[in-house]
Formats: structure tokens, C-alpha cells, sequence
């Protein structure tokens, strides 16, 4: 007796909407048995209208076949059900129907309870919302983003990630996957080492490396690992970040190229220009055309003419390396 109280008590005293159904002989229809306070003030209704009446009595024609569905799922299972419902004032409410059973299996009420979850919903909606902005964020991102597990498996890729993907395997990466089955041997050790990296340094890993894709365009990325770590400081999941740095990369390569040329005329400039420059001196002081035959003398031209030959093939190797070509 004291239990059956102390039950009624708190039925009475909580905030949660609670009511008993009584299970008609088919099923299929219910008649309200009890409602407690919280039930009253929720639906904005009294005792009178509600107890000892069915679900077509009490309840608005445009709810009534959703409702009932409901109640005879939880008879039909033999177990609980819960559902979440939104009411035209803005509420919404998290319901839960438990079948209570007799001693032969068979189910004659149904216990209901319904908890306002209004600012609960609010807030998951604010989340749902905010992680979609943050999606669309990562989505826009030029960069390839993926969200690995400390296993490397795959818990997210945003859009160019899987562009990439498609490109590069002709299929997007699926998530639970593991990421380094496309990488080739020699990154699979990398892609561990930066790992351990991560693990010890706590601090950003990153490398560049240069993708043919299958069409035959090359593409250069800066690779950048970032750890995920808890409360505890323990490495929890991993994020690469790819940036497409194959622009710099290809201005880097053609500044190389003119400081390579640069060199090379600096050497010829500094040495071999200076051969045929000091021939042509030496041959000029050694031409007198009053001490020395003809023949002489055109054997001196001879030599000059090759001298003067040396050095214009050398100036247009000059004039060559200037061009700075791009391939």
C-alpha cells in the first residue's frame, strides 16, 4: 500500500505527461484509463474529456490514425516504443510507450510517458545547423580534407577529397576504409612515421609529393597531418589536409631553370669565353704584314677566323640560355 502510494506520488508530482490506455479486446482500440497532472496542464485538457473515452472521442480526427498506428505497434512488438512529436505551439516531446503484460502474456494497458524536449530539440537543431554550415565550409575549401581514425580509416571527406578521389581511383572513398590501401608501400611507412611523429611532437607534419593521375596530369600537393587529441592529450584521429601547390610549384622549377642558366653563362662568360678572346690578341700582336711572308700571315688569319667562329657559337649559347625556355 505504501509502495502504491509512494508510486502515485511521484506520478502525481512530475513534470513528465504520463496516462494509461486500456487495450480493447481486438487491439486495435484504446480508451484512456489515467492521465496525471502534467498530462492535463500539456494538452490543455480536463479529466472529463479524456478518461473512459477512445482515441476518436478525445482525440482530432487529422491525429487520430498516426496515434493509434502507434499504440498498436507497441501491442503487436510486446515491447517499448519511443517517438518524438512536434505540436503546433512548438513544443516538442520525446514519447515513450511501455505494454504492461498479465501473467498469461497478454497485453491489456499501455503505459505512456511524454517529456517536453523543446529546448533539447532547439539545441540539437543549433547543432545540426552549425555542422552543416561547417560542412558547407569544408565542402567550399579548395583543399582536399579527410578525417581518419588512428587506424587511418576514413571517418570523413570533404567534396574535393573525393574529386580527387574519383580522379585518381575512378570511385570516392567510402568511409570505414582505410586510406592507406592507396598509397603506395613507400607511403604507407611515411604515413606511419608521421603518425609517430604526431604521437611525440604534438605538432603539424607535413611533406610535398607530386600525383600522376591516370589522364597523365601531374599535380603537386603540400601534405599536412594534424593529430586529434582528448582531454588526456592521447592522439584520437588524424586530418590531411592536401594543398594543391602545383602553381608555386612549376614557378619554383622555372626560377631554377633561369638560376641554372644564369650559372652557365656566368661560367662561359668567366672561362670559356676567355680562350678564343685571348687567341684573337695573341694572333692580332702576331700579324706584321712587313716582317712576315704571306704566307705566314694567312696562316695567322687562318687562325683568327677560327678563334672568331669559337667565339660566335659561344655568344649564341649566350643568346640561348637568355631565351629562359619553359621546357
Amino acid at each position: 500500500m505504501i509502495q502504491s502510494s509512494l508510486f502515485q506520488s511521484l506520478i502525481e508530482l512530475t513534470s513528465d505527461a504520463v496516462f494509461i490506455v486500456r487495450v480493447q479486446s481486438s487491439g486495435k482500440e484504446f480508451v484512456m484509463e489515467y492521465v496525471n497532472p502534467a498530462y492535463l496542464k500539456k494538452f490543455g485538457v480536463t479529466e472529463e474529456s479524456v478518461i473512459g473515452k477512445e482515441f476518436k472521442d478525445m482525440l482530432r480526427s487529422s491525429i487520430i490514425d498516426a496515434i493509434r498506428l502507434r499504440f498498436i505497434e507497441c501491442v503487436e512488438k510486446g515491447h517499448s516504443i519511443s517517438f518524438e512529436e512536434d505540436f503546433e505551439d512548438g513544443t516538442a516531446s520525446l514519447s515513450e510507450l511501455f505494454p504492461i503484460t498479465d501473467d498469461n502474456g497478454l497485453i491489456h494497458y499501455v503505459v505512456g510517458i511524454s517529456k517536453n524536449i523543446t529546448e533539447l530539440k532547439n539545441k540539437r537543431d543549433q547543432i545540426a545547423a552549425s555542422e552543416k554550415t561547417l560542412q558547407s565550409i569544408i565542402n567550399s575549401s579548395d583543399n582536399v580534407l579527410i578525417y581518419m581514425d588512428t587506424d587511418f580509416c576514413i571517418k570523413y571527406a570533404n567534396r574535393k577529397a573525393q574529386e580527387h578521389a574519383i580522379k585518381m581511383f575512378g570511385a570516392p572513398f567510402l568511409v570505414g576504409e582505410r586510406l592507406t590501401k592507396y598509397y603506395p608501400e613507400s607511403d604507407q611507412a611515411l604515413a606511419q612515421e608521421h603518425k609517430k611523429m604526431l604521437e611525440k611532437q604534438k605538432s603539424t607534419v607535413s611533406h610535398e609529393h607530386m600525383i600522376t593521375y591516370p589522364d597523365g596530369e601531374k599535380k603537386w600537393f603540400l601534405r599536412r597531418y594534424y593529430g586529434v587529441f582528448d582531454d588526456n592529450g592521447t592522439l584520437s584521429g588524424l586530418v590531411i589536409a592536401s594543398i594543391n601547390i602545383t602553381e608555386r610549384k612549376e614557378q619554383e622549377i622555372q626560377i631554377q631553370k633561369h638560376v641554372d642558366a644564369l650559372k652557365e653563362i656566368a661560367k662561359i662568360q668567366s672561362h670559356e669565353i676567355r680562350r678564343p678572346v685571348a687567341n684573337i690578341i695573341g694572333l692580332t700582336d702576331l700579324m706584321d704584314f712587313q716582317q712576315k711572308t704571306i704566307e705566314e700571315n694567312e696562316q695567322i688569319l687562318q687562325y683568327l677566323r677560327m678563334s672568331a667562329q669559337e667565339l660566335d657559337q659561344m655568344i649564341s649559347r649566350i643568346v640561348d640560355k637568355t631565351q629562359f625556355p619553359d621546357t
